[in-house]
């Protein structure tokens, strides 16, 4: 996996992808590498640039509509490649709903969207088109500019979570235990803590080939949660306690995971790198990518 952008649409849709690009210019001048099918130059064996253009792709980013789900040739060439190296290689998937379309047929559902699908970009006003485009440019951003490595000191929420779980075992699946992490320099806008009440569709993608989990959780404003956990070896219950740290822009959970008669406890802690008032994005300590996405 390398630290480029690749964008995948179809070119019916040439307009979402100019538009797109004009949010992302900041970028680009800033270094980020955003590559699209447009590069290719007259005479270049083309297959060979897409395929090179996948390999080195940190991000891709599809812009789906009913013609991009048509196209055969992104079905066949561009589709599978990236949604196996989203399991295999830490490739982050970020798929814009661009037109009404069938999506919730294919493996894309699996993924967070980085708009609320029942709104596509094309059924918005252009003030609200504008402000979209600039959310999704914030969060491909903070997957190629990930924030800088905290110092190596343990931040509040993973102190208290210890605290509470002296005995624990080492945590399974979920998560792990909290890493030692130090402070950020300003507290983060929103407030984690504001903002996460309620029920909310968590995506997690782990650095092991294929190991995706996903969780619905309610989050209540007395700091507790519950909800279930589904993965490859099947459903689980989990409840807990949450804490949001504004300075640290962390979110620590603590809690138990219930399978059949098996109880396990687990500890987490997640440092956000974007966070808005529907969406949040994080990476673990142990390198998993966390993906919430408020549905009540």
């Amino acid at each position: 996996m390398g630290d480029q952008v690749f964008i995948s649409y179809s070119h019916k849709d040439k307009e979402w992808l100019e538009r797109l690009q004009t949010v992302l210019k900041p970028l680009i001048r800033r270094g980020v590498v955003v590559w699209d099918d447009t590069r290719i130059q007259t005479g270049r064996k083309w297959r060979e640039d897409i395929k090179a253009a996948l390999e080195a792709a940190k991000v891709a980013v599809l812009l789906v509509s009913p013609d991009f789900l048509a196209s055969d040739f992104i079905a066949e060439n561009e589709l599978p490649p990236l949604l196996k190296a989203s399991g295999a290689d830490g490739l982050t998937i970020v798929w814009v709903p661009v037109r009404d379309s069938l999506y919730s047929e294919t493996e894309i559902a699996d993924y967070q969207a980085a708009h609320d699908p029942a709104r596509p970009l094309a059924a918005l006003s252009q003030a609200e088109i504008d402000s979209a485009l600039v959310e999704i440019g914030r969060k491909i951003k903070a997957v190629v500019e990930p924030p800088p490595s905290p110092s190596p000191r343990a931040s509040p929420p993973a102190e208290r979570a210890a605290a509470r779980q002296p005995t624990s075992p080492p945590p399974q699946p979920f998560g792990t235990a909290p890493a030692e992490q130090g402070p950020a320099p300003a507290p983060a806008s929103p407030a984690l803590a504001e903002i996460l009440p309620g029920q909310w569709q968590v995506q997690i993608q782990t650095p092991m080939p294929g190991a995706v989990g996903q969780m619905r959780l309610q989050f209540f404003p007395n700091g507790t949660f519950h909800g279930d956990l589904a993965t490859p070896m099947g459903m689980s219950a989990v409840d807990g306690q949450w804490e949001a740290n504004p300075f640290t822009r962390q979110l620590g959970l603590q809690g138990r995971q219930a399978a059949g008669f098996q109880v396990i406890p687990y500890a987490v802690i997640i440092q956000v790198t974007f966070c808005d008032a529907r969406q949040i994005l994080g990476i673990t300590s142990a390198g998993e990518r966390v993906f919430f996405q408020k549905i009540a």
